[in-house]
């Protein structure tokens, strides 16, 4: 899970970088309203992203959280 969630974050990067070329093109060809859609796609996609990385990476972190307390668990027992 741990590499799904690196590999979100790199399509966070390239999707902020696309659209921070869509927004470029925008300026450049006068606010054309094909772009425009295009941008705001874009802007969907990236929340879309980050929120799926949010609830990924609190998913590793409860997980990781599980472990420590089950090996506290038999650690406690075991004595």
């Amino acid at each position: 899970m741990k590499i799904v969630s690196k590999l979100l974050s790199v399509l966070i990067g390239v999707t902020t970088f696309a659209s921070g070329i869509t927004l470029f093109l925008e300026i450049a060809y006068f606010f054309d309203l094909k772009t425009l859609g295009m941008l705001f796609a874009e802007i969907c996609i990236i929340f879309s992203l980050i929120y799926t990385k949010r609830n990924l990476d609190f998913m590793i972190y409860q997980d990781e959280l599980w472990e420590e307390n089950k090996r506290t668990r038999r650690s406690k027992h075991g004595r």
